[in-house]
């Protein structure tokens, strides 16, 4: 269980805070095995209540737990990293490539719940509690093939731990001018990029663009001209929950209310596709960095 006592520790968060962590997930963990009575649901199910090793992270907005069920061998490890505030995409990436974790779960608590007394961050704590259970049952269902979704072009395929880009450009050459400059700043980062297919090829063109986005760790999406291959794309990105990186001309107003995305605005001039590579090789930069490792 996530509140185990006797894993080995490691880590370089200090004492006091690995108390004050330990406390929280100890009540978090409370919440879930009381829920998971009440709801009449045999324990286990989520995957928090089975024995695991776990990676905690307090960033600037929350504590990230990353969990995996392992019978032996179980560490807990802690770390402190205020500078970064890690999505549930990069999370779940790092999670796989940068500690081993094949099929790991993620909980994300408000890093503010720290700072108050248990009472009065009971509420919200529970709120987690139930939607961690919400998400391991949902898992457990498609398991049994019960699947609420059916996409039209097949289930989506077993998350992997990438580090591949997967570009959605516009179809039309005329407006591929951004084209140089995003595969440069992703060169700069050592990052393989791969293009989408293009939809309007046919039914085998949407699977493999389906199956890219599923693997792919980072989407980029030019959005000059709305190109419909692009936003079909970036639908089905937002749904799956990837990272994204939405480039758009200045002066532009597409899709600017979705939360959670990362934006570069461009100026369509030389200067101004150099200053996109620039800005666009620093965010990757910072997406893909490890979160642990300096």
């Amino acid at each position: 269980m996530l509140n185990d006592a006797d894993r080995m520790r490691s880590g370089e968060m200090d004492s006091e805070l690995i108390n004050r962590v330990d406390k929280l997930i100890g009540e978090f963990m409370e919440m879930v095995n009381a829920l998971t009575d009440d709801r009449h649901l045999q324990r286990g199910i989520a995957r928090s209540q089975l024995p695991c090793s776990t990676v905690a992270i307090l960033d600037r907005d929350n504590l990230s737990i990353l969990g995996q069920f392992r019978m032996s061998d179980r560490i807990a490890s802690y770390y402190y990293r205020p500078d970064i505030s890690l999505s549930p995409q990069r999370a779940a990436n790092s999670a796989q490539w940068e500690f081993g974790f094949s099929d790991a779960f993620i909980i994300q608590i408000p890093a503010g719940l720290m700072e108050k007394s248990s009472a009065d961050r009971h509420d919200a704590l529970q709120k987690v509690a139930s939607e961690h259970i919400d998400s391991e049952f949902l898992r457990f269902e498609s398991m049994l093939s019960l699947m609420r979704t059916r996409p039209i072009f097949g289930n989506a395929p077993e998350p992997m731990g990438s580090r591949t880009l997967l570009l959605l450009l516009p179809s039309d050459n005329a407006l591929r001018g951004n084209e140089e400059a995003i595969v440069k700043a992703s060169e700069s980062n050592d990052l393989p990029a791969i293009e989408a297919e293009d939809i309007r090829d046919g039914r085998s063109a949407v699977r493999d663009l389906w199956q890219s986005i599923s693997y792919a760790a980072v989407i980029i999406a030019d959005l000059t001209g709305a190109d419909a291959g692009v936003m079909y794309g970036l639908g089905i990105a937002h749904t799956l929950g990837k990272e994204t990186v939405l480039i758009h001309p200045q002066g532009s107003k597409y899709l600017t209310d979705i939360p959670r995305t990362h934006r570069i605005e461009y100026e369509q001039s030389d200067a101004g596709r150099a200053k996109l590579e620039a800005d666009l090789t620093s965010m990757l930069k910072a997406m893909m960095a490890p979160v642990v490792n300096d």
